[in-house]
């Protein structure tokens, strides 16, 4: 499918690259002090549809005079099965759980420079996906009981080019493949529709100083650069930029509460079983219903709160409530059946 074709009905997406004076140290902890400066970015759905991956990544953008460095958080539920078996140079990591970054620096939505590793650190470059190229640049991680952690530093120099200025906007885009669930699941930042070799469809980066704020002349220069109406991921949540003006601003506390308003199954549910413990604390299956609510109530409470909600918990908490809002739906008929059954 075409760029037109896409974004006739799914806005561009494009991140902020933040301008950084602060040391940061390529060791697979994102806790050094820059990395508070950056950006974060979350929402990567299933490749080539819009739903919201049930383990989800973040990803922050950070830059200084020689390089630009890239962090990713990447959600594992299941971390016991994550794949790692691929080691040394140009290895082939999209056989493990991986990341995947492609850039388009010159921005022509043709070629692209790709840069895969895995939980392991083993890398792979690519240039238009052939495994000739070598760049000289650097990945370090670390893994914990929930999810596993990407530090990359690239050499602008390693990708044949001069340090972007403010206001540069590259071609971008940031895909995991996982492993970890016994099937091959394809995630992305920009929806390249199953094909992460698509430039054409890859979301955009913009370059900013060492602050950013989404002025009309931002939106206006990155909208020229694009050429379509582009969803802009600031640090609040998202704006829409389209050739007249900014529109849509939306908070991530704001979508957490559409996420819960959109849930009326769920809160309709939760309260039908409420009332059965109510009126018989015996009922069956109390104990499970206990723990669904024990989940439900940190949402309920995010989305009333006129606190900032950190981009990867947005994501989080709306797909948490979809797995909750079929949970909930099975243990409405359990309950309902075994009421049948023992009072029958």
């Amino acid at each position: 499918m075409s760029a037109e074709e896409i974004h006739a009905v799914l806005p561009a997406v494009a991140a902020v690259c933040i301008e950084t004076r602060e040391p940061i140290e390529v060791d697979g902890d994102l806790s050094d002090a820059a990395w508070g400066q950056a950006v974060a970015v979350s929402g990567f759905t299933i490749s080539g549809t819009e739903e919201l991956a049930d383990n989800q990544t973040s990803m922050r953008l950070l830059r200084d005079g020689e390089a630009l460095y890239v962090g990713v958080r990447c959600q594992e539920r299941q971390m016991t099965s994550l794949k790692a078996d691929a080691r040394g140079p140009d290895a082939r990591v999209w056989n493990d759980d991986c990341v995947e970054i492609f850039f388009d620096p010159e921005h022509t939505h043709e070629g692209f420079l790709q840069l895969a590793v895995n939980s392991i650190a083993a890398k792979y470059d690519g240039k238009v996906g052939i495994g000739t190229w070598e760049a000289d640049w650097q990945a370090a991680t670390s893994t914990d009981d929930d999810g596993w952690t990407v530090e990359l530093r690239i050499p602008f120099a390693s990708l044949g080019i001069e340090p972007p200025v403010e206001g540069t906007v590259w071609g971008f885009n940031l895909c995991r493949e996982r492993l970890a669930g016994g099937s091959r699941e394809l995630h992305n930042w920009a929806n390249v529709q199953a094909n992460f070799h698509r430039p054409w469809l890859f979301g955009h980066l913009y370059f900013a100083g060492q602050q950013f704020e989404l002025t009309p002349e931002v939106a206006a220069r990155l909208y020229a650069a694009v050429g379509f109406p582009t969803r802009l991921y600031v640090r609040e949540g998202y704006a829409l930029v389209t050739a007249q003006e900014v529109a849509q601003r939306r908070t991530y506390q704001e979508l957490v509460a559409e996420a819960l308003a959109g849930a009326a199954e769920l809160s309709e549910m939760r309260e039908e079983l409420l009332r059965t413990y109510v009126r018989g604390a015996d009922a069956p299956y109390a104990e499970e219903f206990k723990s669904l609510d024990r989940r439900y109530r940190p949402l309920r409470a995010a989305a009333a709160s006129r606190e900032p909600v950190a981009p990867l918990r947005w994501a989080e908490a709306t797909v948490q409530l979809g797995r909750l809002t079929r949970e909930m739906h099975d243990l409405t008929w359990k309950v309902k059946i075994a009421l049948l059954l023992r009072d029958a």
